[in-house]
């Protein structure tokens, strides 16, 4: 059966399909914290929160969590998730867009995973939330975002893609670039998803546009936010690249370390 559904409009399948461990990465979280922040990382804020993976696992490493999303689907599951986990005391998470939502709380720190960030299409936007997760966070804190640039050669093929099952359901999902618009600097991708949801077959395909980054840009929306500095950037296995590295999407989905001046 063919759902012509949003993927985020899913999340209990959203939520199996990217269910991977994640303790390797907060292990790397906790590194970036040790080492770039000057004083104890005890609150940390999560743009794009999804189905809230993050806010019921940060909590078990003694840290207090706020989240938010822009779909309400996403956020009622994950709300559901924390309640049952009951971690109501330690984690949040509120109905917010990247474009404008701005907390008086001062927290630590402050993650953004998946090339969520991508969904920011315009120099304004990618500013304002610059400016407005500035203002969210402690000077000294640090934001740690993941994305991936623009390919210099892009090879649009077919990839194997990745499956998990949980609870007796099955999902398999390729996710590609179709193609990159550089002069509007947009990045055009599919999502492809086939679920055996206990003898239930379901296949989604659902197209997404994101920003196409450039270092560059990056650099220069750092600096017009006034909040912001570059402070390290790190590959997939954790392993740090010097600043000067030429940065293109051959190089994966990125972590890039941002400093709250």
């Amino acid at each position: 059966m063919l759902v012509k559904e949003k993927l985020y409009n899913l999340p209990h399948y959203y939520d199996i399909a990217f269910s991977w461990d994640i303790t390797s990465e907060i292990n790397f979280f906790r590194d970036c914290f040790k080492k770039y922040v000057p004083f104890a990382v005890k609150s940390i804020l999560e743009p794009g929160c999804g189905t809230g993976r993050f806010l019921v696992s940060l909590p078990k490493y003694g840290y207090k969590v706020t989240g938010y999303d822009n779909n309400p689907k996403m956020v009622a599951y994950a709300k559901k998730r924390i309640l049952e986990a009951g971690l109501e005391d330690v984690a949040t998470v509120l109905l917010q867009n990247m474009r404008t939502a701005k907390f008086k709380a001062n927290f630590a720190a402050a993650i953004n995973m998946l090339n969520t960030l991508g969904y920011l299409l315009s120099d304004d936007e990618i500013t304002a939330h610059f400016r407005n997760t500035g203002e969210s966070l402690r000077s000294g804190g640090i934001y740690i975002i993941q994305l991936a640039c623009a390919w210099d050669k892009l090879k649009v093929e077919g990839n194997g893609g990745w499956t998990i099952k949980r609870d007796g359901v099955r999902v398999k999902t390729i996710w590609e670039i179709e193609r990159q618009d550089r002069e509007k600097k947009l990045s055009y991708q599919v999502c492809k998803m086939d679920i055996d949801d206990h003898g239930k077959h379901i296949v989604l395909e659902d197209r997404h546009r994101l920003r196409l980054w450039y270092f560059e840009d990056l650099r220069s929306l750092l600096h017009k936010s006034g909040k912001f500095k570059l402070e390290a950037i790190y590959n997939q296995k954790y392993k740090q690249i010097p600043l000067t590295t030429r940065i293109s999407g051959e190089l994966g989905n990125l972590y890039y370390v941002l400093k709250v001046l």
